[in-house]
């Protein structure tokens, strides 16, 4: 492992800003382009609100975020107390239905998967432990 970054904070939609330039500042000092340093902000955007909104239901917690790179790779973890959620579990959305009959949610996660080069989940020791992997161009 090279270089590692780490920030913690308040399970709280205020932060969100926080942990979007903690992203893009890491990631390009990892060397990730401006363009997939963004999507990276993006998909880590998506997974933290959604902790935020869903995750911790009845109450507060931390965040954790750690990125570093490993050979080709930037990946980052994201770690929460919140419900155990998977977010691999959710079925793929059906963008061609029309939007009548489309059911609610499910296109974040969609949209997390899309901006990654890949997704891996486990719940240990507590804690939901998202793991965002993006590869150097």
């Amino acid at each position: 492992m090279d270089d590692e970054f780490k920030l913690q904070v308040k399970a709280d939609l205020e932060n969100l800003s926080i942990i979007a330039d903690f992203t893009t500042e890491s990631a390009s000092k990892l060397g990730l382009n401006e363009k997939s340093a963004f999507q990276l902000q993006l998909a880590v955007d998506e997974a933290a609100s959604n902790i935020i909104l869903h995750g911790y239901t009845h109450r507060t917690g931390p965040i954790q975020l750690t990125i570093c790179k490993e050979n080709n790779n930037i990946i980052i973890m994201i770690e929460d107390r919140g419900e155990p959620f998977n977010p691999l579990k959710v079925d793929k959305p059906d963008l061609g239905a029309p939007l009548e009959e489309r059911s609610p949610g499910g296109l974040g996660i969609h949209f997390l998967k899309t901006m990654t080069d890949s997704v891996h989940y486990q719940f240990k020791d507590g804690k939901n432990i998202l793991t965002l992997v993006k590869t150097l161009d």
